[in-house]
């Protein structure tokens, strides 16, 4: 039976598959021997008998020198001019909160006047049959609006905020409602993205995303993610660990991948970066990504073909669960890779029994678990905390686009245009959202040839690689670069954008 929680879990793989003024005194006067004084009573009077005072200013005294000169003091000099203290800004990780006080103004753009911004965010919360589908996106963008709005907008302007639900196969009207409005659109994400970037190309409306899933809209022009998921890369550090722990295994993968765009996509890139590093994959299963009734033909056939390695990219809930219980019923053992949709406490609660062991997760965002080896991370669940949001990996992700909108808008001060966010947000070279993850260059759509890599150990998620908690594994080498029928049919020009819907 379809149940909701299986949509649920199996679409959420589409997202992640993927910082004292001196004054001066009064001055005293004094008199010297040739100065007269104030006559006493045995002094006749004369004209110079005596000294009043007077309102009228008083004249510098002039001393004469035995030489003839004259000695003129020096006036008293006036106090230096001491800079007004910078204002304490709260911070977010390592960065400082790009929103605060201020007295920008101006209709600069659609969406934009002298007091608020106009964005909007979006998921597929209303899908029928996964109500809530990704709606962690959605939540933490409006905690981190309303926290924004909080410490002063930017510059002084308030951010107002549209959700879109995207229902999944609504992506069209989202971006057709969006576009004459909104100002840009920031931390959304949809899971069939791809039947919508026509329409957003046309009407040339800019955003920063939490993810992308098709190549298209993962290349779409007026774009930048804060972790890059383009379709012709593929960060390679998990690989790279399994070849290097498991080197007689990986002569002998295969693959298991659902049967919907956003999987079968995955399976590709990995079938295209992988076998440099020596993986050799001798057999690929499509299986049905709402469920199987029976997972024994693919255990049997992955056993038959000798296979020792399993990529499998979908949901850990039901589908892997299920395929797994039934490799251990007959006997099958293999170690297993994964994606960073893995990494969820579902997935952990349901392996008490231990079937799931072996499971190898990559990630490029510290864990949870280690939030006091990152502050960003902490004030990440602080946020969520207190506005009672879902906590989860993708919120995360979500977080980091917001903030890195946020820095590249607080940039543009009064002159705000989709222009210059984008330029101000192309200009940094190494984003990590405050230190939630490894750091990437999202102007050039490059994702970092670093990560981490996580093994699901009963109900809990041991770091594996590297072994110091809040740190990550980097290697130039591990930047798999290729193309792929995704990547031509996208239609990339010499500097990777994508020019599939641009028209003359």
């Amino acid at each position: 039976m379809r149940t909701r929680l299986k949509v649920l879990s199996i679409i959420s793989t589409l997202l992640l598959i993927t910082t004292s003024c001196g004054g001066g005194g009064d001055r005293a006067t004094s008199t010297n021997s040739n100065e007269t004084t104030a006559p006493t009573e045995s002094q006749s009077g004369t004209d110079n008998a005596a000294t009043e005072e007077s309102d009228e200013p008083v004249a510098e005294k002039v001393e004469t020198q035995e030489d003839g000169t004259t000695d003129t003091p020096e006036p008293a000099s006036e106090p230096e001019p001491q800079p007004e203290p910078e204002p304490e800004y709260e911070t977010f990780g390592d960065l400082t909160w790009p929103c605060n006080p201020g007295d920008a103004s101006g209709n600069t753009e659609q969406g934009v006047t002298d007091e608020s911004i106009l964005i909007g965010g979006g998921d597929d919360r209303g899908y029928a049959a996964a109500l809530g589908l990704n709606i962690t996106q959605t939540d933490t963008l409006q905690a981190f609006v309303d926290k924004c709005n909080s410490l002063g907008g930017i510059n002084g302007r308030q951010i107002e905020v549209e959700l879109y639900d995207a229902k999944i196969f609504e992506v069209n009207n989202v971006w057709l409602d969006a576009c004459p409005r909104m100002f840009m659109m920031v931390a959304e994400g949809f899971a069939v993205d791809g039947i919508g970037e026509e329409s957003r190309v046309q009407c040339e409306l800019a955003h920063i995303p939490t993810y992308t899933v098709s190549a298209a809209a993962a290349h779409g022009p007026w774009m930048i993610q804060p972790v890059p998921n383009p379709s012709d890369r593929n960060p390679l550090s998990m690989a790279a660990y399994i070849a290097d722990t498991y080197p007689d295994s990986i002569g002998k993968s295969g693959t298991m991948y659902g049967n919907f765009g956003a999987t079968i996509e995955t399976k590709d890139k990995t079938l295209s970066s992988y076998p440099p590093l020596g993986f050799e994959f001798v057999i690929n299963l499509e299986y049905n990504i709402v469920g199987e009734d029976d997972w024994t033909p693919f255990v049997l056939d992955l056993k038959n073909a000798g296979v020792e390695h399993v990529y499998f990219t979908g949901a850990c809930l039901p589908n892997y669960q299920a395929f797994r219980a039934t490799a251990s019923v007959n006997g099958f053992e293999a170690i297993y890779t994964t994606d960073a949709n893995f990494y969820e406490n579902s997935c952990r609660e349901a392996n008490s029994d231990g079937v799931m062991d072996r499971t190898y997760v990559r990630m490029a965002f510290v864990p949870f678990e280690e939030r006091e080896y990152s502050k960003a991370v902490s004030d990440y669940l602080d946020i969520m905390e207190v506005a009672g949001g879902e906590i989860a990996l993708l919120g995360m992700q979500a977080a980091s686009a917001f903030m890195l909108w946020a820095t590249a808008a607080k940039a543009c001060g009064s002159e705000l245009t989709r222009e210059c966010v984008l330029s101000e947000a192309e200009k940094i070279e190494e984003w990590s959202g405050g230190g939630l993850h490894v750091a990437s260059n999202p102007g050039v759509n490059e994702p970092p040839p670093c990560g981490i890599v996580l093994e699901l150990v009963g109900d809990t998620y041991e770091r594996i690689f590297p072994p110091e908690p809040g740190t990550y594994a980097c290697d130039d080498a591990w930047a798999g670069e290729f193309t792929n029928r995704w990547t031509d049919d996208a239609q990339l020009d010499e500097n990777r954008v994508s020019q599939k819907f641009i028209t003359e």
